[in-house]
Parts: structure tokens; C-alpha cells; sequence
């Protein structure tokens, strides 16, 4: 929720005057504010669907294998860098100034160090200035100690099938030194968020699962096209399964299975007597229900958060690059991450429970486990 508060707040301040600029220019008269706030929608709005378009790449009929890949791991990234192309299509037409663009000034310029050296100023705040800082700390450490805590749970939920076990407490541990440093050398303290720390697990998901996908399908298909009931095709599904089980690298074979048929589904196989009649779309749609079968693989590994952080200190230096992203794109990846975030969220699942058909109340909350 916040991720989309902040979108439709900075969407909506593009239409109006920046607080540090100079009411007077060209670029802040009503019809070229007007115009920029128009221009941010076509931006965010051209990021925001391109962006959730490109998750879907692995799906799509259009390109190879390894390029639609390539496009659904990184075509959120690629899709900042397209649009900020496209920022500067009208540069030679429009003031100095429209669209916006990132503020913040570089690490070597004059003053832009000061907060490095803050631990010097310390000793010089007076005991009453502390005891009133104390109030907002302890409730920006509960704010830090569950959105780090909800963060990791999501992150390493039963779904994904982890093997290396969760270390909660050793995780508060290192983040309680790294906001103690953060605070020590003035720079914002980190922390595992939402929803980013869910999607980097699954990002990791191996292809294994597409591969399995398409052998279990192909099987279910020809299961009901030999008029299988519903133990025979999943006993055959399971033993497809099975087959195509192979350990990943570095990490042990797994010892999870295909998951059980869920309940409404051997519910209403019993309940029209079609348990040991030939089974039918009706009873098992094996587009839909395949995918609630196959378990989750995750490639574990620790390089992808190195690198993650080591390109967040490169940031520092790549700030001249970074000011020429329009701070409509901003918006714009931020209403993603709030979209992406999302699917399994109960809060949401409950709200679209409210818009759903009565009749169909009951299967919706089944299949997404809302009590």
C-alpha cells in the first residue's frame, strides 16, 4: 500500500510546482505544468504495463527460448532504461525542466559529505534533545523489527520449499549492527523489505518447474484422452514426476513429491459420482490445476545479494546517470512493486472475495485458503 501511495502522490505532484524551484520559469507556467503531468501519466502508466507485461515473457509465442527468459528476469530494469529513452523524444520542444527528473547531488560535490562526518557532532547534542529523539526511535525499531520480520517470513514461506533452515534471530542480530553503523556515518539504515525480498526468492524458482509443466500436462492429456478416472490420471501424473526428478547443482535431491489433488476437486469428483468414471474438464482443468500441483524449486544461493549490494554502493558513483531518469518512471515502478506484490496477499484476496459472484464465493476462497 505504500509502494502505491507513493506512485499516486508523486503522479499527482507532477501537475504541480516542485517546492525548490523557482515559481517563475518557463517550465512552471500552468500550461507546461500541465503538460508534464500529462507526460508523467504516459511514462508511468507505459513503465507500469510494460513492466507487468515483461514478467509474463516465458509464456509468450513471439522470440526464443533464451530471449523471453532473458526478458522476464530482467524487462523490469530494461523497461526503466526504454522509457527514459523515451523521455527525451520531445527534449527539443519543450522547456528546460519538463519531464522532471531525479534530484540529488553528486557524492564529490561541495557540503555532499557533511552527513559522513555526523558522528563528530554527536557529543554536542544536549541530554534533552536525546531523550526526545528516544520516542520516534523505538517506534521506527518496532516499525523496522516486523516489516523486517514480514519480509522474511514471505521470503522464505513453506511454498518455496527451502532446504536451508530460516535464521530469523541471526538476521536481526546483523540488522541491528548495520542500522547502529548506518546511524553512526548519517545514511538511511537498510533492511529486507516487501516485496522485494519475496520476489528475489522467486526469481530463483529453476526453469525445472516449466519443464515439468509441459511433461505433466502432456500426460494429463493423454490420460483423459484414454478416458483415465481421477486416481489413474494422478497416479500418472505422479509417476511422471517422478521420472523427470534430477538433483540441482551443488544441493541435495529433493525429497518432495507432486502435491495431493485439492479437495474441491475430489469433493465435487465424489459428489457427481465421477471418481472412478473417465474424468473430464469439468472435474480437473489441467491448464489451471497443474500449476497447483508442482512444488516450488529455488536455486539457494548467496551471490545474487552480494552483487545486489555491491551495485547499490555503485549507485553512489553512477549518480550524474541516475538524475536523467524521470522521477515519472519512479512512480511508475513503484505502483509496480505494489501490483507485484499482491498475489497472495490476503488482505487483497479478501477485498476481491467482496466483488466475487455468491455463487462462486465459496470455490475462490477455497482455492486461496481464505478461512
Amino acid at each position: 500500500m505504500l509502494f502505491m501511495q507513493q506512485a499516486i502522490q508523486g503522479i499527482v505532484e507532477e501537475f504541480g510546482i516542485p517546492q525548490r524551484e523557482n515559481p517563475q520559469q518557463t517550465a512552471l507556467q500552468p500550461s507546461w505544468r500541465f503538460g508534464n503531468g500529462m507526460f508523467a501519466l504516459v511514462l508511468s502508466f507505459g513503465l507500469l504495463l510494460t513492466a507487468i507485461r515483461s514478467r509474463k515473457a516465458r509464456s509468450w509465442c513471439y522470440g526464443i527460448g533464451w530471449l523471453r527468459g532473458l526478458i522476464a528476469d530482467y524487462g523490469v530494469p530494461l523497461m526503466v532504461l526504454v522509457w527514459t529513452a523515451i523521455s527525451y523524444i520531445p527534449v527539443n520542444d519543450v522547456p528546460r525542466g519538463i519531464p522532471r527528473r531525479l534530484y540529488s547531488p553528486n557524492p564529490w560535490s561541495a557540503g555532499a559529505y557533511s552527513n559522513w562526518t555526523v558522528i563528530k557532532e554527536m557529543v554536542n547534542v544536549p541530554p534533552l534533545y536525546i531523550l526526545g529523539a528516544f520516542v520516534p526511535a523505538t517506534m521506527i525499531a518496532v516499525l523496522y523489527y516486523f516489516d523486517h520480520s514480514v519480509a522474511s517470513q514471505l521470503a522464505q514461506q513453506k511454498e518455496f520449499n527451502l532446504r536451508k533452515p530460516p535464521s530469523y534471530h541471526y538476521d536481526l542480530l546483523l540488522l541491528g549492527f548495520l542500522v547502529i553503523l548506518c546511524g553512526l556515518i548519517g545514511i538511511p539504515p537498510s533492511n529486507g523489505v516487501i516485496p522485494q525480498s519475496p520476489m528475489h526468492t522467486k526469481s530463483l524458482a529453476t526453469l525445472k518447474h516449466q519443464l515439468l509443466r509441459s511433461k505433466l500436462v502432456s500426460t494429463a492429456r493423454k490420460c483423459t484422452s484414454k478416458n483415465a478416472n481421477l486416481s489413474q490420471l494422478y497416479r500418472s501424473m505422479q509417476e511422471a514426476y517422478n521420472e523427470m526428478q534430477t538433483p540441482l547443482v551443488y544441493q541435495l535431491p529433493s525429497t518432495l513429491g507432486l502435491r495431493h489433488l485439492k479437495e474441491s476437486t475430489i469433493r465435487l469428483a465424489s459428489s457427481t459420482g465421477c471418481i472412478d468414471a473417465p474424468v473430464d474438464g469439468t472435474i480437473f482443468d489441467v491448464d489451471k490445476e497443474i500449476d497447483e500441483l508442482l512444488p516450488v524449486e529455488v536455486k539457494e544461493q548467496r551471490l545474487s545479494n552480494l552483487l545486489q549490494a555491491l551495485m547499490v554502493g555503485g549507485c553512489v558513483a553512477a549518480m550524474p546517470l541516475l538524475k536523467k531518469i524521470p522521477t515519472a518512471v519512479l512512480w511508475g515502478y513503484f505502483a509496480f512493486m505494489a501490483i507485484e506484490s499482491l498475489p497472495g496477499n490476503q488482505f487483497w484476496e479478501r477485498i476481491l472475495l467482496l466483488f466475487t459472484a455468491p455463487s462462486r464465493r465459496y470455490k475462490y476462497a477455497f482455492s486461496l485458503g481464505i478461512s
